[in-house]
């Protein structure tokens, strides 16, 4: 009796070895599919616990922002961010090293501070300087999170571009975004719809013990 006889034999169907081995490559095919379609959706999920943890902590942040009226900067909580509005005038530099001691003081590293004292320095300075301001005011912020902390100085000056550029030795000019670009792990310019330019850097709170 031959291979056909014998899969019809009484009338009853009866699978081939090659027939079974076959459907088997099918059915794991499908499998290694499905295996990952799961992987993709597993990935995907994560993702987006990811994402809702960034809004979580977004949200946290706008629900605990204040604003403070100036020279009434305080030790900060995480998740805060404080502005301060100083008049635009020869006192205005040392007012906004005395916002950073007040809000950061025992809340960072003593050589974040330091640094963040003479960027706010070096940036009020440059509005004094270089803002054409007619309203007389400059605006310092100070936005602290558990890892990393923010400085932005708010002026009324638009016109004039910001950008690094070398250092004169004669003049003393172009010292200040030099130091920022040095000091900072992360800056950069802002130009608001609304009329302002903000000049702002980020600094970490801890020293990471990378070498200088």
């Amino acid at each position: 009796m031959d291979a056909e006889q014998l899969t019809w034999a009484n009338g009853a169907s009866r699978t081939r070895p090659d027939d079974f081995r076959t459907r088997c490559r099918r059915q794991e095919v499908v499998i290694d599919r499905l295996s990952d379609a799961v992987a993709a959706l597993h990935r995907g999920a994560t993702a987006l616990k990811e994402q809702n943890a960034e809004l979580r902590s977004e949200t946290s942040r706008l629900r605990n922002y204040r604003r403070f009226p100036a020279r009434t900067a305080r030790p900060m909580d995480e998740w805060e961010l404080v502005e301060v509005t100083l008049p635009l005038d020869a006192q205005a530099p040392g007012s906004a090293r005395e916002v950073m001691t007040q809000c950061l003081e025992e809340r960072v590293e003593s050589s974040a501070l330091a640094s963040a004292q003479l960027l706010v320095t070096e940036l009020v300075s440059n509005s004094l300087r270089h803002s054409g301001s007619v309203d007389g005011d400059v605006v310092v912020s100070v936005e602290l999170t558990f890892e990393w902390f923010r400085v932005g100085v708010l002026d009324s000056g638009s016109d004039a571009a910001i950008a690094v550029r070398p250092a004169d030795m004669e003049s003393g000019g172009g010292f200040g975004l030099n130091l920022v670009r040095m000091l900072s792990e992360r800056w950069g310019v802002e130009y608001l719809g609304s009329g302002g330019t903000q000049v702002w850097t980020q600094l970490l709170r801890e020293s990471t013990g990378d070498p200088a």
